[in-house]
């Protein structure tokens, strides 16, 4: 050892804690201390900096713990013989020693800094993980056993060990290798900490089976020894328990209580229930819950609920859990959760608690335990009631459900309908006695809530009407009254449907002369009473229409008898509320939403009647009354939502009877076509008042025929207003005049607005709302009657009719509004204005649509105020033409979208095609970003969703036709998308990186403008949109070539079995466009290249997406793509070769003197995005997926050759090893020796140059390869982990810091004594991880 390196780094550490220290010299100071860890030695200088008898400061000893944390974490090798550079288990073993010795003397009585005695621990648990279980340590419970009798601070250093090792085994997922050794260290802790009685009951023989793939595939599962230590029979979850009610006894050592708590709660997700049943834990936890210590109730209360969620697997483990709690030493553990619950009411908690926010949490955590017990355990499926006293526990139930503090009750409500709804649960006496009071409580408490809810909305006094302190949980009262009418109210709700489901005769009986007052006039301006009691009204008929609906499908005559006796009344309630009336908007539009339950008392086998007519009747008359309302007025937005209403609810009751309301379909007609010739009606109305017909007509009960023929007037208008409108839409001038863009540029030019210019003004508006209008209502209708796939209510061959007469003009209002981006369109016309130059604005983004990219509150418009008058008179008009832009836009590709689902439109549409090339290419390079991701989303994907894949079409018989309809379709610009998006998305990226980089100190130098904050976020998150959208039309490509093709598994045992597997083409996906891309070699290489290209975009959601899609389809890829290359061994092995291989174009899977373009694709551009994905510092969250495919890719590259795969599959290229010099060829890759091995070796080729930047041992790299092609797949990702884990991208990432100006720097006294190979100067790096004094941070040096 140098003593002279052990100063340097003194003097280093000084520097680097020092607040004086120059910015440079810190940096220098640092790349030492950093550097110094990947010295042969770095373990070695770590002990003698870290031994405590030297003196050394704790800034020093801690960077000594740190080396040797370095020195284990990643020079530690996985295999069996140790690489150079790395440690063996060996070397481990006797650095073990030393780290004892420091653990020894820092955890004493003399005190030591905290995070020292923390990085030890951390260290003795990454020696267990490393080497624990083995025969060189078989003593390990003996040796923490002697420090645990030692001392109250040697027993916290063994439970800190303990908990440490937990965490790192089963909460976080930080060690590598604990993922690789996972089987090894659960046997270890299971022999360690249960009692071993319990391991014999658990393992009667002594050993614990795995599951590995090689196991398994050589006959079964490999069974492996759980080692048990003399002395340790009653193992250390029961010591620690005993214990810890020891400490409660005594009320003692809170800390060391809390700790113990601690420790226990660690393992108890991990801990059989055979083992938490034979330690009697819950019983010996719930007694802690009377320790005057608020921590540690709090932690014995999460300890019990974690416990409470643990679900027995069969036998005697299903009602374990249950009675642990509820009847072992006479409920002992309940009566303790009963009585500290107690301690948290309202007249005990001043008594018992310090802080009534720590008395509600845990309350919340006891009913959060009740719930879990009476929903997991007593009324899961199937089960019958296993307690001999179940009183108690309803007791406990009601009074939790009783709780005024909602955030407790609302954890216990749930469980009730869990148990009303179980079947032998239900019919207990102890049950049905209570639920009278249940019903009573509950129908009580939606009033309350109700009431709740309107005094937060209005923000009035709340005294008395919500508890404060549980209020004060939630960030303001707008988030507590959100939970009040969400979840507090949902449930309340459902618990009144369940009761009323039980005997709806008795029910309704019982709830009816309750409700029949409040529709009185006197509460019609009491708006929380009459809320309440809609929501009951609307709980009561939907629960009886259900009721009725399951009695005639299950053949109940009781249950219908009882529906039929609860009818009778309901009309006069339906009538009472029809008639109520009330000033509150509000409360007409509550009225409106609960009138379509009573649909269930108006269907056609009621209608003979005189009471059933009447209600239909009157409740029309109630909707139509609302639909007509003054244009303008004060009130003016909360009557059009009124009307809104009431159309939203004719369409419900016309999806609910439509047969009923056929009854009277001429009075209807006439109705809803003098509303559409009322102009004091407005055209949203009129829109979906053609919906509820076209609804009603889908859903009757009528022949195709003449559901067209009815349907017929209702769509003909819509297309004659759309055809009215095409000479506007023949090119972008004619557009321009629609929009009324030339007297805009008239008024602004004579700086007055003419009478002249204000008559084309307003029919420039009325033209523009028509048009939106037209396919707003297009939209909707088209909604309504192209349903699902397996819908009745759809009407595909309506719209195949005159789909003709709507796609052209729809497509040709989507080329103009694109054109409107492109200058070359509009320049030439004779504008008179400066405003024209800009064409007055209009395209710009909207404030609602900035709102809705960024997902907040837009900023103000900071426009001057004291803008001419001209301008105040024309704002509003360019505001609505802008306005109009974005919705035409928008409408326009939705329709187009849904007209995807007609399947004529591919055919009778003359040139679709090159036309909608035209709407995606024509002037796509000057189309704003913003516009991609509805572009994409709204239109190209739905028809590559849809074409070939229409409703009633069978894939598998109409496969040639539809993909031939596909290629005709999408060859001319789905390859052209590719590159366009793409480049498109390239220099977004790279522009917002570079923006990223750029130092806000030279923004000023910049000659454009500087960029506000905000339009950086809004621009940002359009990228963002639109990498997503088109990520979203990728993973849809991928998904249609998935469907032709099993997962890798099936397809290895399909080889192993000589068994065909029949692929379903059902499902997601479109299995005519699969095929389509399978049989065109550009298209299946511009979906996967384009796959890949997504991959490296800076954002995590659609790398997910994609990264996804690939695990399920690249495994099969490679077994595919390696099936050529091997002479099958009998005719059927030859026979599911070829049916795969000829499934994909023929040249992507052979090549004369090469491996294929798949195998090519699959080793290097795949294997090279997903290294990019594990070096990227944003994509960390993706790091577990790109890992998982890489392991996946190299494990069934092995498939054929090996064990797992019994017959003998020859190479067709058998001319043994692979040549080294075909190997280093960087064009193509020869298949010379085992085709998986040639697969692997250029994988690991591909790999190179990462692995070398990073310093990992391509041998290391190597060894795990061969790992990993003969272990369990979570093995195999544990290993690859473990073996790149230096190259992976770590969180703290320097790509976007700012850029420093160069200047000559002046070496300090310690750089200038330092080796080179100790500072980032030798490599040309002026960079460190610390940029300035501001930005500096410990994080890489202390804990």
């Amino acid at each position: 050892m140098d003593i002279s390196v052990v100063q340097r780094v003194i003097q280093a550490l000084e520097l680097v804690y020092a607040p004086d220290t120059p910015v440079n010299e810190r940096k220098a100071a640092e790349s030492a201390c950093q550097q110094l860890k990947d010295d042969a030695q770095a373990s070695a200088y770590g002990v003698y900096l870290a031994t405590q008898s030297n003196e050394f400061p704790p800034m020093v000893r801690h960077f000594g713990l740190q080396l040797i944390e370095h020195a284990i974490k990643y020079r530690f090798s996985t295999g069996k013989t140790a690489s150079k550079g790395k440690m063996s288990a060996d070397d481990l073993l006797q650095l073990r020693t030393q780290i004892w010795e420091l653990v020894f003397a820092s955890w004493t009585d003399t005190q030591d800094p905290q995070y020292i005695r923390e990085k030890l621990v951390s260290l003795v648990v990454m020696l267990i993980i490393r080497l624990w279980p083995c025969a060189q340590w078989a003593d390990l419970s003996a040796q923490l056993m002697q420090l645990y009798t030692q001392s109250d601070v040697r027993r916290e250093l063994v439970l800190r060990i303990w908990q440490t090792l937990g965490e790192e085994l089963l909460v976080y997922d930080r060690d590598t290798i604990a993922a690789v050794r996972k089987h090894e260290l659960t046997n270890g802790i299971i022999g360690a900490l249960l009692p071993q009685s319990a391991v014999a009951m658990l393992y009667p023989n002594g050993y614990r089976l795995t599951s590995d793939k090689a196991a398994e595939s050589s006959g079964g599962k490999q069974a492996t020894l759980i080692v048990l230590e003399p002395g340790n029979e009653d193992g250390w979850i029961l010591r620690w328990a005993q214990h810890a009610g020891e400490l409660a006894q005594q009320q003692q050592n809170e800390p060391m209580l809390l700790l113990l708590v601690n420790t226990i709660t660690t393992y108890l997700e991990w801990m059989p229930i055979k083992a938490v049943v034979a330690t009697d834990l819950v019983p010996r936890l719930a007694a802690l819950l009377s320790v005057r210590s608020d921590q540690v109730r709090q932690q014995v209360a999460t300890a019990l609920e974690i416990i409470s969620r643990r679900i027995g697997q069969a036998g005697d483990e299903r009602d374990a859990i249950l009675l642990q709690f509820v009847e072992l030493n006479d409920g002992a553990a309940l009566s303790a959760i009963a009585h500290a619950y107690a301690t948290t009411l309202s007249a005990q908690v001043d008594e018992h608690w310090d802080d009534a926010s720590d008395a509600l949490k845990f309350a919340c955590s006891l009913a959060q335990i009740c719930a879990n017990l009476a929903s997991l355990h007593w009324a899961r499926k199937n089960a019958q009631n296993p307690m001999t006293h179940p009183e108690r526990f309803i007791e406990l139930l009601m009074a939790m459900s009783r709780d005024p503090r909602y955030s407790v009750s609302v954890l216990v409500l749930g469980s009730w309908t869990t148990i009303v709804r179980h079947s032998s649960l239900s019919r207990l006496p102890q049950v049905t006695a209570v639920f009278s009071a249940l019903t009573e409580y509950t129908t009580e408490a939606i009033f309350q809530v109700c009431r709740a809810a309107q005094a937060l909305a209005v923000k009035s006094q709340t005294d008395g009407i919500v508890d404060e302190t549980d209020m004060d949980q939630f960030d303001s009262a707008a988030e507590f009254r959100v939970f009040l009418t969400s979840e507090v109210r949902r449930r309340l709700v459902n618990i009144v449907r369940d009761m009323c489901n039980i005997d709806p005769a008795g029910f309704v009986g019982w709830i009816l002369p309750l409700l029949l007052p409040v529709f009185s006039p006197e509460n019609s301006s009491n708006a929380s009473v009459i809320e309440a009691a809609f929501m009951i009204v609307d709980a009561v008929l939907t629960t009886l229409d259900d009721a009725e609906q399951r009695a005639l499908s299950e053949g109940d005559e009781d249950i219908a008898a009882q529906v039929r006796q609860a009818r009778a009344p309901c009309y006069q309630l339906g009538h009472r509320v029809v008639e109520f009336s009330a000033n509150d908007p509000h409360m007409v539009v509550r009225q409106l939403q609960t009138l379509p339950s009573f649909a269930f008392l108006l269907r056609p086998a009621a209608m003979d009647s005189d009471e059933a007519r009447a209600l239909l009747m009157a409740i029309l008359q109630k909707c139509a009354a609302t639909l007509k309302h003054p244009l303008d007025g004060p009130n003016v937005r909360d009557l059009r939502l009124v009307a809104r209403r009431s159309t939203a609810a004719l369409v419900r009751l016309a999806i609910a009877i439509p047969d009923s309301l056929m009854m009277i379909y001429a009075d209807l007609s006439q109705l809803v076509q003098s509303h559409i010739a009322d102009p004091d009606v407005t055209r949203t109305v009129k829109g979906h008042l053609s919906e509820f017909q076209l609804a009603l007509i889908a859903g009757a009960s009528r022949t195709l025929a003449e559901r067209k023929q009815l349907a017929q007037p209702v769509v003909q208008p819509i297309i004659d207003a759309l055809h009215e409108l095409m000479p506007a839409l023949q090119s972008p001038t004619e557009f321009i005049t629609l929009l009324g863009l030339p007297a805009l540029d008239q008024a602004y030019a004579q700086g007055s607005i003419s009478p002249d210019i204000r008559a084309v003004l307003e029919a420039a508006r009325s033209n523009r709302a028509q048009l939106g209008q037209v396919l707003t209502t297009l939209y909707v209708c088209l909604n309504r009657t192209i349903g699902d796939r397996n819908s009745t209510l759809n009407l595909v061959s309506l719209w195949n009719d005159c789909i003709g007469d709507l796609v052209p003009p729809i497509l040709l209002l989507i080329r103009c509004l694109h054109a409107m981006w492109n200058p070359a369109h509009y320049q030439h016309l004779s504008w008179q204005s400066q405003q024209a130059h800009g064409l007055f604005g209009v395209l710009d983004m909207t404030e609602g649509e900035r709102q809705s990219i960024i997902g907040g509150e837009a900023e103000a418009d900071h426009t001057s105020s004291t803008t001419g008058s001209q301008q105040q008179q024309l704002a509003p008009e360019t505001h609505a033409i802008q306005h109009t832009l974005g919705s035409l836009l928008s409408s326009a590709y939705k329709c187009l979208g849904r007209l995807s689902c007609v399947p004529d439109m591919f055919t009778k549409v003359p040139d679709l095609a090159d036309n909608f090339a035209a709407c995606l290419f024509a002037d796509a390079e000057v189309m704003a970003a913003r516009h991609w991701r509805h572009l994409l989303s709204d239109v190209a994907m739905p028809m590559l969703q849809n074409v070939g894949n229409w409703p009633g079409m069978d894939a598998s018989t109409h496969l040639d036709q539809s993909r031939d309809t596909i290629g005709r379709f999408a060859a001319s610009w789905l390859s052209p998308l590719f590159a366009f998006c793409t480049n498109k998305l390239d220099a977004e990226w790279h522009t917002l990186v570079t923006r990223g980089m750029t130092p806000s100190n030279q923004a000023s130098g910049l000659q454009s403008a500087e960029v506000s904050v905000t339009d950086e976020m809004v621009h940002e998150q359009i990228v963002r949109d639109w990498t997503r959208a088109w990520s979203q039309l990728v993973v849809e490509l991928l998904v249609s070539v998935a469907r032709w093709f099993p997962d890798a598994a099936q397809i290895e045992n399909e080889l192993a079995s000589a068994s065909r597997v029949t692929v379903s083409l059902t499902g997601h996906g479109n299995a005519a466009l699969g095929a389509f891309i399978l049989s065109s070699a550009d298209a299946l290489a511009g979906t996967l290249t384009t796959a890949l290209t997504v991959l490296k975009y800076k954002d995590a959601v659609s790398v997910q997406r994609v990264q996804q899609q690939l695990s399920d389809l690249a495994p099969s890829l490679v077994l595919i793509s390696l099936l050529p290359m091997y002479s099958p061994p009998t005719p059927t092995h030859a026979s599911i070769s070829n049916a795969y291989t000829s499934r994909i174009q023929g040249s992507l899977t052979a090549a004369e003197d090469a491996c294929s373009s798949v195998f090519t694709w699959l080793a290097t551009d795949l294997t090279s995005a997903l290294v990019d994905v594990l070096r990227d510092p944003f994509l960390i969250s993706q790091q577990t997926m790109a890992l998982a495919v890489l392991a996946d890719l190299l494990f069934y590259s092995s498939s054929i050759a090996s064990d797992r795969v019994p017959q003998h599959w020859s190479f067709r290229n058998s001319s043994g090893n692979i040549d080294q010099r075909a190997m280093d060829n960087s064009d193509k890759i020869v298949p010379v020796g085992d085709p998986g091995l040639v697969f692997r070796t250029a994988v690991q080729r591909t790999m190179a140059h990462a692995l070398q930047t990073a310093n990992i041992s391509a041998e290391d790299v190597a060894n795990t390869i061969i790992q990993l092609t003969t272990t369990s797949a979570k093995r195999s990702r544990a290993l690859l982990r473990a073996s790149l884990h230096t190259m992976l991208a770590v969180e703290k990432s320097q790509l976007f810091s700012e850029t420093k100006a160069t200047s000559k720097s002046v070496d300090s006294q310690l750089t200038r004594n330092a080796p080179a190979s100790w500072t980032n100067k030798h490599a040309g790096n002026s960079t460190s991880v610390l940029d300035n004094d501001a930005d500096f941070d410990l994080g890489s040096i202390m804990p």
